[in-house]
């Protein structure tokens, strides 16, 4: 019984994500959880646990005694977020560059092309589930665990890093494919010190076109 609970939560988290990611719940709306439990014809305990694993996700977040919203990222969480991730995945690309092997390199060009076919279904949910995969993978060679434990703690914001940039800067959704295909050339090009002012500039020229619009 558990195990069918635990299920129709992933299942109700998983409408709620679509939701979010399609535009029908937008950036800083309140969500209603009576409203989602009626729609969906279910008691508001599988909602309150897919709520939780949508803040877990960084896609919602609670605010005591006012209610749950769709994450917004302000300006100074911008700032934070992604120059923090410029200086986080500079180095352990840098660092990583020495450990990938062929087979990783074609795990990084599959999701490349995973990038591709979500792009041309403008499938926002995925294009981050894939933009995470792609980042985690790099990150996760460097050798370094506490640089891995840092990185990890900001992956709970990727969810509203790539609504942000969904949001305010469209244009960019559409680049991905090439953005990263120039990261993995930079990686296999075994500079270390392109590798991480390429991987640097990826989080930096982000956050200027977010500051820009």
């Amino acid at each position: 019984m558990l195990l069918n609970h635990q299920t129709l939560s992933d299942s109700v988290a998983s409408i709620i994500r679509k939701m979010i990611f399609n535009g029908t719940l937008k950036p800083g709306e309140r969500i209603n959880q009576v409203q989602l439990a009626e729609k969906m014809d279910i008691s508001r305990g599988p909602i309150r646990e897919a709520l939780r694993l949508l803040q877990n996700e960084g896609l919602i977040k609670h605010e005591t005694n006012k209610g749950t919203f769709v994450t917004t990222l302000s300006r100074q969480d911008q700032v934070e977020i992604y120059t923090l991730r410029a200086l986080l995945e500079g180095e352990a690309a840098k660092l990583a560059s020495k450990q990938l092997t062929p087979s990783d390199y074609h795990e990084l060009e599959e999701l490349v092309e995973s990038f591709r076919k979500f792009t041309l279904e403008e499938d926002l949910e995925n294009l981050a589930k894939i933009d995470l995969e792609f980042h985690k993978k790099i990150v996760s060679k460097c050798g370094n665990a506490r640089l891995i434990k840092f990185h990890q703690q900001l992956d709970t914001q990727v969810g509203a890093m790539f609504l942000t940039v969904a949001n305010i800067v469209p244009v960019r959704i559409n680049q991905l494919v090439d953005n990263h295909i120039y990261l993995i050339e930079a990686l296999k090009g075994q500079n270390e010190e392109r590798i991480k002012q390429v991987f640097s500039e990826h989080y930096k020229n982000t956050l200027k076109d977010l500051r820009n619009n």
